[in-house]
């Protein structure tokens, strides 16, 4: 005997969440597959919650206060809560689609992140629907009303909106490459940027930082200069430096160990690289009276000083 929150056609299977929520920051409420008739009633109706749909295959159409659109295998579709959007399977061709339902603090911004912006009701995936089947289904396979199998459920619903990021994050990854507008604006990759520089500079390749905000690495390099007036590999290197020569003063650890902790293989490469910057070596400038060491922030003036010359 099936659980009361669970039923199932040969088109279509529906779960209902009853189990209590585990958060109000994000909670599941429902989620199914279905096959649609053709003769399929409208859907039109205000709904409560986030009801996103990803289309396996058809067509249909959705109607919005901003306009109407057909839509087909392929495409996202989201129904946002308080707002009256009707849509309807193609006669001729009538949709199927799985869809998941959830409701939370976060959920605005997580379907923000998803692309579905103010007025952005549907989209091209960009990653294969059949992810989006796979975990709906998995949620389906899991009915029980049991505290484990609940906290299932939320899970497969975060990893559902998850693949909804992901396909935004692809697209807007596709248009920067192509030259158009990315997701974020440039002062918060150059925000995300300078944070992941301060907190990862002991093990990192420049392009991490450009994989990480999923942005092509010349523009990320081209932006980054325009705005902090210096290359990232400059700005890595300054983060470097001044954690080493923090750690040269306050630290009793060896020179190499020191290299390898802000991000160098060896003392040799290190030392190098350190002398160009301060002018002296970590040896010596340990050793220095601390009224005579290279102040940093002069450091850094000198270097801006002989780039204008």
């Amino acid at each position: 005997m099936s659980p009361r929150n669970y039923s199932e056609t040969s088109a279509y299977r529906v779960l209902v969440e009853h189990s209590p929520r585990h958060s109000d920051e994000l909670y599941m409420t429902m989620c199914g597959i279905e096959q649609c008739r053709a003769d399929k009633e409208r859907e039109s109706r205000v709904r409560d919650g986030f009801h996103l749909h990803a289309i396996l295959s058809g067509c249909g159409r959705l109607e919005t206060a901003k306009g109407s659109a057909s839509l087909r295998e392929g495409q996202l579709f989201l129904i946002k809560p308080g707002e009256k959007i009707t849509y309807y399977p193609d006669p001729q061709n009538p949709w199927a689609y799985c869809w998941m339902s959830f409701g939370g603090a976060r959920a605005g911004a997580l379907m923000w992140e998803a692309g579905f912006v103010e007025g952005v009701y549907h989209l091209e995936s960009h990653v294969d629907v059949s992810k989006f089947y796979q975990l709906c289904n998995a949620a389906l396979d899991t009915p029980q009303l049991t505290e484990a199998a609940s906290i299932r459920r939320l899970g497969l619903t975060l990893q559902y909106i998850a693949t909804a990021i992901e396909s935004s994050e692809r697209a807007h990854s596709n248009r920067s490459r192509r030259g158009h507008r990315p997701l974020y604006n440039k002062q918060d990759y150059i925000r995300y940027a300078i944070d992941f520089f301060d907190h990862n500079y002991s093990n990192i390749a420049l392009t991490d930082v450009s994989n990480y905000l999923g942005i092509n690495y010349n523009y990320f390099s081209s932006i980054f200069k325009q705005s902090q007036g210096i290359s990232p590999n400059e700005y890595l290197l300054r983060v470097r430096m001044r954690q080493a020569s923090q750690m040269l003063v306050n630290l009793t650890m060896d020179v190499q160990t020191i290299a390898n902790y802000v991000g160098y293989a060896d003392s040799l490469t290190f030392s190098k690289a350190f002398k160009r910057f301060f002018s002296v070596s970590p040896k010596f400038y340990r050793e220095m009276p601390p009224e005579e060491r290279p102040v940093f922030d002069t450091v850094i003036q000198n270097r801006r000083n002989d780039r204008q010359e």
